[in-house]
């Protein structure tokens, strides 16, 4: 009896299955082609189902345009939409179709989130600026403010100042979250303002001594806030800095640290103190480990800033992305809808040194500020210049540096990360950061 063999299947796979499999290929997980085929699912149909091949730049615009009128979630939606469809046409299609900007949405507020985007200010700017224009708005009974000028803004700033007492630094806070709406979503240029300004206090910076650090930094409970805290006050960063470094930041050989994006949007380099070596070492060993046991799930992965994800597809499941100090459980990325882990929320790290604060007796308010606040004054106690001190705190004019003159006791001279003053550091672990830092303004 003879057998028949089937006959091999000549026809190529279809548009959509090309799309998911070239997306498993390049991340190597599914999640994004899934995301991909339902936007380019989304785009055939938006144009009568023709095929994305008879389809040019002024109809993927289009479509993008749709995307931002239509969807509950314009921004993410059309970056979403925006990111498959040059995926489709340059793995797919292998036609590039160049830089596709996103369109503006219709509604305000979310006007106001893209133009913050374009310019790469930092979500928490973007979510204060959005706070703000939403008070400004009910205060005036919903009027759009563009019906509205000079005269409703300085009723406001001054109702801030004289009803509610808000701090100088709060109604700044509101007047350029107002003139950022004016200047840069509305186009329209403001006259010079007369409101009545909150009176901003001339305080200084709460400062521990040495001794008062040593029993806040004992009270922290939990070997990584520990860790934290011991960066905050060593190496002089802000909260949002020390939760937010990455693996590859982190040179344990050199003793430094690169801190991205700081304020201002610049990077700086810190000495990273010897003493904390060690449980530094010990704290990359975990990481490693949980890094490994996420990647046997498939679930390794992290956010990457601007477009990197695009640039290198795969990085985001690499172990120098993954944040230092992540967070114990994973999450959902609301932009890309991957699982994985972001870092470590910094309303714990606060609230750990609040509770260390209280067990150690010290009856000052003092928080993770106070930490880089203390590390300054010390190293001007011990005769550092002002000038080294303001490039390791990244401060932009040195009149900021110059406030922890007033409230330093001269002491000592000599080079030290505040840390080690309970050790010995190098000399040229200080100097090493400084000059690393000003190599990355150079070259920026």
């Amino acid at each position: 009896m003879a057998f028949s063999h089937p006959l091999p299947n000549h026809n190529p796979p279809r548009l959509l299955d090309q799309l998911r499999d070239a997306a498993l290929r390049t991340y190597g997980r599914p999640e994004p082609g899934e995301r991909f085929v339902h936007w380019a699912t989304q785009f055939i149909l938006f144009h009568g189902k023709r095929h994305p091949r008879d389809l040019h730049k002024p109809d993927l615009a289009q479509f993008l345009l749709h995307v931002v009128h239509t969807q509950q979630d314009p921004l993410n939606a059309a970056a979403q939409a925006r990111d498959s469809l040059i995926f489709l046409y340059e793995h797919i299609l292998h036609t590039p179709v160049g830089e596709l900007p996103l369109p503006e949405p219709p509604k305000l507020l979310d006007r106001l989130r893209h133009s913050i985007r374009v310019r790469h200010y930092s979500p928490r700017t973007e979510e204060c600026y959005v706070l703000w224009v939403e008070r400004f708005i009910r205060f005036h009974r919903l009027r759009h403010p563009r019906e509205m000028g000079r005269a409703e803004i300085e009723m406001f700033l001054t109702d801030l100042a004289v009803h509610q007492h808000v701090s100088a630094s709060t109604q700044t806070q509101a007047f350029h979250a107002l003139l950022f709406l004016y200047s840069e979503v509305l186009d329209v240029e403001l006259p010079n303002l007369d409101a009545v300004r909150a009176k901003r206090p001339k305080r200084l910076p709460t400062v521990l001594s040495v001794e008062e650090v040593r029993q806040v930094l004992n009270a922290v409970e939990g070997g990584v806030f520990r860790l934290m805290t011991g960066l905050l006050y060593g190496a002089g960063l802000r909260r949002e800095e020390c939760c937010r470094i990455r693996v590859h930041d982190l040179d344990l050989t050199r003793h430094q640290l690169v801190v991205r994006h700081g304020k201002g949007a610049k990077d700086r380099v810190v000495m990273v103190p010897r003493s904390l070596r060690p449980e530094l070492e010990r704290h990359l060993a975990w990481r490693k480990q949980l890094h490994e046991r996420d990647s046997k799930a498939g679930l390794a992965r992290v956010a990457l800033p601007d477009a990197l994800a695009r640039k290198y597809p795969r990085a985001a499941q690499e172990l120098g992305w993954q944040y230092l100090f992540a967070s114990k459980q994973r999450s959902r990325d609301p932009k890309t809808g991957d699982i994985g882990r972001h870092h470590i929320d910094p309303g714990s790290l606060a609230r750990a040194m609040t509770q260390a604060r209280r067990r150690s007796g010290l009856t000052r308010n003092a928080g993770c500020h106070t930490l880089r606040h203390s590390f300054a004054t010390h190293l001007v106690e011990r005769g550092i210049d002002i000038r080294t001190i303001q490039v390791l705190l990244g401060h932009e004019s040195l009149e900021t540096t110059m406030i922890y003159t007033h409230v330093a006791r001269k002491g000592p001279a000599g080079i030290t990360s505040p840390l080690d003053m309970l050790g010995e550091l190098p000399t040229e672990d200080l100097d090493a950061a400084v000059s690393a830092t000003r190599h990355l303004q150079d070259r920026s």
